[in-house]
C-alpha cells in the first residue's frame, strides 16, 4: 500500500471518529493531506469503497488489540475490564469507535457498510458471551448480558463524547465490578 493511501486512511479515520462521516469527503481529505481531491480518487474508487475498507480494517484491528490484551486471561471480570479500558481509551482520545461513528450516520451508509457494522456488533457480542462462559449465577441469561454489556459500553461512550468527565463510562465500570459472580 502506498504511503499516500495509508495517510489518507488515517486522515479519514481520525476525522470520522472525531467529527462524523461527512468529514471524510475526498475534498476535505485531500486538503488535509495537501493533495487535490482528484488524487484521492486515484487511491479509492469511491467514498463508499473507502468507508467499507475502513470499517473492515477497524474490525480487524479492534479484535486483534482485544486478543492481545486478553489472550491469556480466563477471568470474565478481567476480560470485561480490558474491553472497558479499550472504550475508555477512545474516550480519552475524544473519539468514538469507528463502528459507533458509522452507526450514528447509518442512513448515509451503503448496505455493504451496514452489513460490516452489523458483523462488528455481532462479533463484539459473541466475544462478550464467550468471556462470560465461566461465570455462574448471573442475574440474566449470558446472551442477554452480552447484549447489555456491549450496548452499555457503546452507549456510554456516545453519551460521554465531548463531556469533561466520563460519568456514563464510569457507571458502566462500576456496574461491571458489581457483578459478583464474574
Amino acid at each position: 500500500m502506498s504511503d499516500t493511501r495509508d495517510q489518507l486512511k488515517i486522515i479519514a479515520v481520525e476525522r470520522i471518529q472525531k467529527d462524523n462521516l461527512a468529514a471524510s469527503s475526498f475534498r476535505e481529505m485531500g486538503k488535509a493531506a495537501g493533495i487535490k481531491s482528484s488524487s484521492v480518487h486515484y487511491h479509492f474508487k469511491s467514498r463508499d469503497a473507502l468507508l467499507l475498507e475502513l470499517v473492515k480494517d477497524f474490525r480487524s484491528g479492534f479484535f486483534d488489540a482485544l486478543q492481545r490484551r486478553t489472550g491469556d486471561i480466563s477471568s470474565p471480570r478481567q476480560r470485561l475490564q480490558h474491553l472497558f479500558m479499550m472504550y475508555a481509551d477512545y474516550y480519552q482520545g475524544h473519539e468514538l469507535t469507528l463502528a459507533l461513528a458509522y452507526q450514528a450516520s447509518y442512513q448515509e451508509l451503503t448496505e455493504e457498510c451496514r452489513q460490516a457494522i452489523a458483523e462488528f456488533h455481532d462479533e463484539l457480542q459473541q466475544w462478550v458471551l464467550d468471556s462470560l462462559q465461566p461465570a455462574r449465577f448471573l442475574p440474566i441469561s449470558k446472551e442477554s448480558l452480552a447484549l447489555v454489556v456491549s450496548s452499555s459500553l457503546q452507549g456510554a461512550l456516545m453519551m460521554d463524547r465531548g463531556q469533561e468527565s466520563a460519568v456514563h463510562l464510569d457507571a458502566v465500570q462500576e456496574w461491571l465490578a458489581s457483578l459478583s459472580s464474574l
